[in-house]
């Protein structure tokens, strides 16, 4: 049983029908021309103190784990616990660390 398919490609006869102008040379230029984007264009997050940020949100958590505590139970001493360990732990962190160049 014969098939239907064609004898060439059908990219190559379509580029084959196809005529350059003026306007795709200009496309395809724009198109190879694209500035690729590199490693270090992405240096924004180099500038950000994560550790900072990890020490803002556990005293923000440990601020609402105390107001639990504290409204919820009615221990104070139990919320000035976790408030006062809390600092104690991001303290420590940031005496350990070098600071931020």
């Amino acid at each position: 049983m014969p098939t239907r398919l064609p004898e060439k490609p059908r990219a190559k006869s379509i580029r084959a029908d196809h005529h350059h102008t003026a306007g795709d040379d200009v496309h395809r230029r724009a198109v190879i021309d694209v500035p690729k984007k590199r490693a270090d264009d992405n240096a924004d997050t180099d500038k950000i103190d994560w550790l900072a940020l990890w020490a803002l949100s556990l005293a923000f958590s440990a601020v609402f784990i105390a107001a639990l505590v504290y409204f919820n139970e009615g221990d104070a001493q139990g919320a000035a616990a976790v408030l006062a360990g809390t600092a104690g732990i991001i303290s420590i962190a940031l005496f350990i660390t070098d600071a931020p160049g």
